[in-house]
């Protein structure tokens, strides 16, 4: 598992983008657009509480690392969220409002699909159930026994720096280059 920490800032990295858009400040504060990515971006992990709450076994495909973890659920969550969120906006606030939310998300699973602990995720919910990981695997897990839930959950791993740089970098990439983001004045410096 990829630490809670890595999932938020991975999050928060993608909204970048977000961060200069005009119409999206009707909606949310723009710093309110890079925190809620990063909360979002560590939500598919409320799977635990649910197993735990509910009593869903290991093999459940609402188990932990199944359907809240697919690339699928995730992408219609955060449409449906940004749609709810920007309700009666026009559609030039909802799109990247979604695509900056759901890009946020799909962190989640890539990062733990990269890591080396766990039985694999659901990737490729609703045509299979099959787990998989990526065949890359750089991210280590602390040791099983030894290290404890708040050491596997918040501290960030230095396996996990190059990903947060490289999502910085795509964030900042696309705030720049992408026309969907380019609604926002520039700030003069």
């Amino acid at each position: 598992m990829s630490s809670t920490v890595a999932h938020f800032l991975a999050g928060a990295a993608l909204a970048t983008p977000a961060l200069r858009l005009k119409k999206s400040g009707g909606v949310l504060p723009y710093w309110m657009i890079a925190i809620t990515s990063g909360l979002l971006a560590m939500a598919p992990d409320l799977d635990l509480a649910g197993r735990r709450l509910f009593g869903i076994g290991s093999g459940s495909v609402f188990a932990h690392r199944g359907f809240f973890h697919s690339p699928f659920f995730l992408v219609v969550f955060a449409a449906v969220l940004a749609g709810l969120v920007a309700w009666g906006q026009p559609r030039q606030t909802f799109v990247p409002l979604w695509i900056s939310w759901a890009a946020a998300m799909l962190t989640h699973p890539l990062l733990d699909a990269l890591s080396d602990g766990g039985r694999g995720l659901m990737l490729l919910l609703p045509l299979s159930r099959v787990r998989l990981f990526l065949p890359w695997r750089p991210i280590f897990n602390p040791a099983g026994h030894g290290a404890s839930l708040f050491t596997k959950a918040f501290y960030l791993r230095a396996s996990e720096i190059p990903f947060l740089l490289a999502f910085a970098a795509i964030g900042y990439a696309c705030a720049v280059y992408f026309p969907l983001f380019r609604n926002a004045p520039r700030r003069s410096v």
